[in-house]
């Protein structure tokens, strides 16, 4: 038979030993990633033939105020698309300096695309992938997803992710 006062201590001891539990567990998970957008405007060379060249200012979250630089510059093979345009697989490299000076390095691959014929508008769609080389606040960051670009006579870049380790 227990006392009074054993069951309320009994009730305590267990609401503690769950609570202690559920914060070792949530403590032990990895970190999430947040989402993380670059949306930037700029100007260079584009062309099917000798690749792309891009830079610009760029407001990406987490950031503050930014630049971006794009080089797709490892033409691939080329293919007709359905419209009368081209389209290669091509590989690059870009990067996101924050006003700081701190930089987000950044590899990618993806296609590039004409809209119908050889003068006309390219379209780059690709993932990145985080890379080695980050400096200032961002060293020791990761992530990746989708970057997507535009090449008119102002080139628009979209990079849409996640970043970890911020």
């Amino acid at each position: 038979m227990m006392s009074r006062c054993a069951k309320p201590m009994l009730a305590l001891l267990l609401v503690l030993a769950l609570g202690l539990g559920f914060a070792a567990g949530a403590t032990a998970a990895p970190p999430a990633g947040l989402n993380w957008e670059v949306h930037g405007t700029g100007s260079g060379s584009a062309s099917l033939l000798t690749g792309v060249s891009s830079t610009g200012p760029a407001l990406p979250q987490h950031v503050g105020n930014a630049t971006y630089s794009l080089s797709l510059s490892t033409p691939g093979p080329t293919g007709q698309n359905g419209v009368g345009g081209l389209c290669e697989f091509i590989t690059g490299s870009g990067s996101v300096t924050a006003a700081d000076g701190s930089t987000i390095s950044f590899a990618t691959v993806g296609t590039l695309c004409n809209e119908a014929g050889l003068t006309s508008t390219l379209h780059y769609n690709g993932t990145f992938r985080i890379t080695t080389g980050n400096t200032g606040r961002f060293i020791g960051v990761a992530g990746g997803g989708s970057l997507t670009a535009t090449f008119d006579s102002t080139h628009f870049i979209k990079i849409d992710g996640t970043i970890t380790g911020l």
